[in-house]
């Protein structure tokens, strides 16, 4: 079938249109990749001198204000306190989502189902600590727009106290701790009952966890025991728990520390203080980073020397594996002292807690308190 262009007269079957139609659309090819380019110019520059934007329109807490600078939405910055408030008192992402729809609190888009992985993203932006990482993603092509996450092929900017924070920047650190927390217990972490990744059993270091006996009969009852008691074939000589001796137990702890508050306190500061003090790990993580940009410019170079004057292509192949290999020793030790770091902030986090109801309320009960 012929098309014929009126405005350029051009017809398709014709072999000067075919022709024709090639340089347009490389012209227009160009066009496109030129103004693309300038646009990403513009976009970089930006973001190199610290102007922040966000997608407004799909972000809960902040509006463009004046001079296009973020500002806080009020009523918005409520329901952003909460959510970190919800996580850090031990719900999961999927339970928080299901309180807000309960409440009939309407998502950043606008629509009433949450979802758990909105949640994720609202707890790990650390715009809603008053800084900005800009450049996560970047656009591979500019004829598809397809985009990728930053691994570091652009430059990344970290602009900090670019616009007022909702969560304090310390709390923000310590939700992200406790997400690592609870990433490292897997997926054995569970919000459904107080309890849960909280009984640990002293055989084989596994947690409790909840079975019912009986459950058909009159004689139903729930009761803890450990998760790992009947596997491996060796059964853990830990007896198992009913819930109301459970809470009698904790009672009792309770009466003990109030009885020796004073000291128990200075013991749990002194214990904050160790755990705060992450310098070590910091400086063997700073050093990790060290080596592996060292490592990545290294072979950078070795790629534009061998671009210059060929080597071979199977030299080429074991150079790029053996940077691989040594780039994922160097990136799995980096996440073992990140965990390390994670874990010690998350559990100075739980004695901090600790510390500031002891010293505000005490803790001298009669009864089972779940929140404490």
């Amino acid at each position: 079938m012929e098309i014929y262009f009126e405005k350029e007269n051009i017809y398709t079957q014709d072999s000067k249109g075919e022709l024709m139609i090639t340089i347009m659309s490389s012209l227009a090819q160009e066009e496109s990749r030129s103004i693309s380019e300038n646009v990403t110019w513009g976009q970089r520059k930006r973001m190199a001198d610290g102007k922040v934007t966000m997608p407004y329109g799909r972000f809960l807490g902040y509006r463009k204000g004046e001079e296009g600078l973020p500002e806080i939405v009020p009523e918005e910055a409520e329901v952003v306190r909460m959510i970190y408030k919800s996580f850090m008192e031990g719900m999961s992402p999927y339970k928080i989502a299901k309180m807000l729809m309960k409440m009939h609190i309407l998502t950043p888009a606008g629509n009433e189902n949450w979802h758990a992985s909105t949640i994720k993203s609202i707890l790990t932006n650390e715009k809603y600590k008053g800084s900005a990482l800009l450049q996560k993603k970047f656009t591979v092509d500019f004829l598809t727009k397809k985009q990728k996450v930053n691994e570091g092929e652009v430059p990344q900017y970290f602009i900090e106290d670019s616009h007022p924070p909702i969560i304090d920047p310390q709390e923000f650190e310590l939700v992200q701790a406790e997400i690592a927390r609870r990433k490292e217990i897997g997926r054995v972490y569970s919000s459904i009952n107080i309890f849960s990744t909280k009984l640990v059993c002293s055989c084989c270091g596994g947690f409790f966890g909840s079975k019912v006996w009986h459950s058909t009969s009159k004689y139903k009852r729930t009761i803890w025991q450990c998760n790992h008691k009947f596997q491996n074939g060796e059964k853990c000589s830990t007896p198992h728990l009913y819930e109301a001796e459970i809470k009698k137990r904790f009672i009792e702890v309770c009466e003990r520390v109030a009885a020796d508050r004073n000291d128990f306190i200075a013991s749990c500061q002194q214990i904050v203080e160790m755990l705060s003090d992450t310098a070590a790990i910091d400086r063997k993580i700073e050093e990790q980073y060290i080596y592996l940009n060292g490592l990545a410019s290294a072979m950078q170079q070795f790629i534009r020397e061998n671009a210059m004057h060929p080597q071979g292509k199977d030299f080429y192949k074991k150079r790029m594996a053996e940077y691989d290999k040594q780039k994922a020793a160097v990136e799995s030790r980096l996440k073992d002292l990140q965990s390390q770091k994670a874990a010690r902030l998350s559990r100075k986090e739980l004695l901090d807690g600790l510390v500031k109801v002891l010293e505000e309320n005490g803790i001298l009960i009669d009864k089972f308190d779940e929140r404490l």
